[in-house]
């Protein structure tokens, strides 16, 4: 009865693929030959055969089956990926039976930027065991690329068929644009757009002194001056806080090799700009993004980067309000795509690509 059943799920079973082995081919015809002898003969001898070689096809069914219904299947992979930048993959195989054991497993991947990937061979996997694949995987181009199902083929027990299964780990993920490393783009990551000054009561220079209060810090108390007045006198200083650059890129134009260099040179930028500790706003003809001072709140903006496709009729109201923010803090960086502008910019920095 749970034979029946095995065989029944295979039918209808939308995961799995059976694929003749050389073996396979030759025992095929073997059976079939069989078959068309005894049915033109007539004698029971070649009916038993026939019968025996059918049998042999169908227990190789139910073992291989059997074998691969129990295996879990997972694929880990880092969350940031970056176009020509390789990144590690591991695909991990588990037992998941308590008694029952695997035989000669092959594992493969697939995806849609890479060519079907074979991972290795396990002679067997014991009830309970895991093993690990790992390879670098390389995504040539920047956007959305898709992972599809892992193979899981077995040729147990007789070799003569391998049945597949396709573990369902079809998932999607974003390259991000390329790193560039060019001079023009660590010449705009340099220096504080402007630097304005608050009264704080701590700091590095000293501001002034005024009357202590019961709530302030006792060792910022100027002792001298406290002495000759006679009450306690408090220091007050400086505290430099940096403005977020405004960071602007021109996604106008039309789609090649130009347009790809702007979306490296506008990622590479941002990405600059976080590691030496600026923080910044960024926007496009397409959406805005507020200020940002760490690779995780920059990772939405990395990702509309990734996604983002030439413009031809644009909204101002982005570009106004970069404008705006350059206005206010004296200065801004605009990376300039292929269509010139016609209308005032204010004080930047402009990177032409």
């Amino acid at each position: 009865m749970s034979a029946f059943k095995t065989i029944l799920k295979f039918q209808f079973h939308p995961r799995r693929r059976l694929h003749f082995t050389p073996e396979g081919w030759f025992f095929s015809a073997l059976a079939l030959s069989m078959g068309l002898i005894a049915v033109n003969t007539g004698h029971n001898l070649f009916y038993l055969i026939f019968a025996l070689l059918l049998s042999v096809v169908i227990v190789s069914g139910i073992f291989s089956e059997r074998v691969l219904r129990s295996i879990d299947v997972r694929r880990h992979m880092p969350s940031d990926v970056t176009a020509g930048v390789p990144f590690a993959v591991v695909v991990e195989l588990r037992n998941l039976h308590p008694r029952r054991i695997s035989y000669s497993l092959t594992v493969s991947d697939t995806a849609d930027f890479i060519a079907p990937r074979k991972l290795g061979y396990l002679p067997s996997l014991q009830p309970g065991e895991s093993k690990r694949f790992h390879y670098l995987a390389l995504a040539e181009k920047r956007g959305c690329h898709r992972y599809d199902a892992v193979h899981v083929a077995t040729r147990f027990p007789f070799g003569l068929f391998e049945k597949v299964r396709l573990a369902p780990l079809q998932e999607s993920f974003v390259a991000y644009p390329r790193v560039l490393d060019l001079a023009k783009l660590k010449e705009l990551a340099s220096g504080n757009e402007r630097i304005r000054n608050r009264k704080r009561r701590s700091g590095e220079e000293i501001l002034a002194l005024r009357s202590a209060q019961p709530d302030d810090d006792h060792r910022l108390i100027h002792w001298r001056t406290s002495a000759r007045l006679g009450q306690l006198m408090l220091k007050e200083f400086f505290e430099s806080k940096d403005y977020p650059r405004p960071v602007f890129f021109d996604n106008r134009g039309v789609e090649g090799d130009q347009f790809e260099h702007a979306v490296e040179a506008a990622a590479s930028l941002l990405r600059l700009l976080i590691r030496q500790g600026i923080a910044i706003t960024f926007a496009t003809w397409d959406e805005e993004f507020h200020a940002m001072s760490t690779a995780t709140e920059m990772r939405p903006a990395l990702q509309h980067l990734a996604l983002i496709r030439p413009v031809q009729t644009v909204a101002g109201s982005t570009f106004e309000s970069w404008r705006s923010q350059a206005l206010k803090q004296g200065g801004g960086v605009l990376i300039q795509g292929t269509a010139a502008f016609s209308v005032s910019l204010p004080p930047c920095k402009i990177l032409r690509v």
